[in-house]
């Protein structure tokens, strides 16, 4: 009867285990509620070669403001400017410079949006336009998202500071199939790319990543869980799901057997 009693105990717990819910799915599991989180990774957007930028340059003389303004088509009525269209931006340098009209060139290597804005400005007040202002817009900045995802794809970057969940979250989050204690993000840095090992599930491994904060031409990659690999076999997933069901009711019969015998 011990005996009995011991099969069908190890049944049970079979059953239990395979009907569990998988631990690893749950975002930043070791949160505590009140806990603070301190970050200290800066993640503003910085300026590199290649990005393409829009300077708009406003001040109280509209003609001399258009002057500055590349790609700027503007028309002037009773003194107002009306309807601004634009049309091309600057593309940094090799070395992070552009060229702007009159001033010559400026270094942007490395400046957020807003110390472009303010590197721009301070030398149109100094030399040309003592009231000017400056706005610095982004224009093809973007990262990619790919893997096990509901909406896969190049995604634009409109504000000076995305973090990975927000990347994911733009994407549609992450899928029932995906992988969420290893998430990959590739990034350039200076002519190389380095890969970084995301674990979704542990805050404190999520929010210490240098990659918590996306830059701009980020990858971000999502692998495939166990059950999605199998179903990537040909009939993997049917296969399983009749062995499954094979199982339970060679389970169940032995242990009907075992206490009504």
């Amino acid at each position: 009867m011990k005996v009995q009693s011991y099969i069908i105990l190890l049944c049970v717990t079979a059953l239990m285990t395979a009907c569990s819910t998988p631990k690893n799915f749950n975002y930043m599991q070791d949160l505590t509620n009140g806990q603070e989180i301190i970050s200290l990774k800066d993640g503003t957007i910085r300026l590199q070669p290649k990005d393409q930028i829009m300077v708009l340059v406003k001040s109280k003389d509209p003609v001399m403001s258009s002057l500055f303004n590349k790609g700027v088509t503007t028309s002037l009525k009773a003194g107002q400017t009306e309807g601004n269209i634009y049309t091309t931006g600057y593309t940094l340098a090799p070395d992070g410079s552009i060229d702007f009209p009159v001033l010559g060139t400026i270094n942007l290597k490395g400046l957020s949006r807003y110390e472009a804005e303010q590197a721009i400005q301070s030398k149109l007040r100094e030399e040309q336009l003592k009231d000017a202002n400056v706005t610095v817009e982004y224009m093809n900045l973007s990262y990619t998202v790919m893997g096990e995802v509901k909406e896969p794809g190049v995604y634009p970057i409109q504000k000076d500071a995305v973090t990975l969940l927000e990347a994911l979250g733009q994407a549609g989050d992450i899928s029932v199939y995906g992988k969420r204690d290893s998430v990959m993000v590739v990034r350039e840095l200076g002519g190389t790319r380095k890969a970084y090992i995301l674990n979704l599930n542990s805050a404190k491994d999520l929010l210490s990543s240098e990659a918590y904060n996306i830059q701009q031409n980020d990858i971000i990659y999502v692998k495939a869980n166990d059950v999605k690999a199998r179903q990537s076999m040909a009939s993997g997933n049917e296969t399983r799901s009749i062995s499954f069901w094979l199982s339970l009711a060679s389970v169940l019969t032995t242990i009907a057997v075992l206490v009504f015998k």
